[in-house]
């Protein structure tokens, strides 16, 4: 018996590195993948408000959105820009999507998403859709408002 009196604390002192390292890149890796969701909801934002205030064509709403991704995003990006539709109300709906491939940077974590989804990146879509508005009014020259 006096043989195996530390063999618990021996394995745990094994064992608990290698999951301390999975915890800690999920943590890591989803904490990007949530920061590149958050930063694609905004660019989408941008990007739909952008094509109803100027009527905005599916190339120019793609160049915007194209012109506000972070020059560090490595991953596949696509913009989906939608054609206007008309309301029965009246007015037009900008609706645009984007996609994202967000990458893996753990070694574990790339290699759990390529088993399972044959690729090492989560894959992001967020839509936002603004209504053109119907009535522009332009300053007047000597409005300061």
């Amino acid at each position: 018996m006096k043989k195996r009196r530390g063999q618990a604390l021996v394995e745990t002192a094994l064992v608990f590195p290698f999951f301390l390292l999975i915890v800690i890149g999920g943590i890591i890796d989803f904490g990007f993948a949530f920061y590149n969701h958050l930063t694609l909801q905004q660019i989408v934002n941008n990007t739909a408000k952008y094509a109803a205030y100027n009527n905005a064509s599916t190339i120019k709403t793609s160049e915007y959105a194209n012109s506000l991704k972070p020059k560090w995003w490595e991953g596949n990006f696509s913009v989906y820009p939608a054609e206007p539709v008309e309301m029965k109300t009246g007015g037009k709906i900008y609706k645009v999507t984007l996609s994202y491939d967000c990458p893996a940077y753990t070694p574990f974590y790339k290699m759990m998403y390529k088993a399972t989804n044959g690729a090492e990146y989560i894959k992001l879509y967020t839509s936002a859709a603004y209504k053109a508005p119907e009535h522009l009014v332009a300053p007047k020259s000597g409005d300061t408002k």
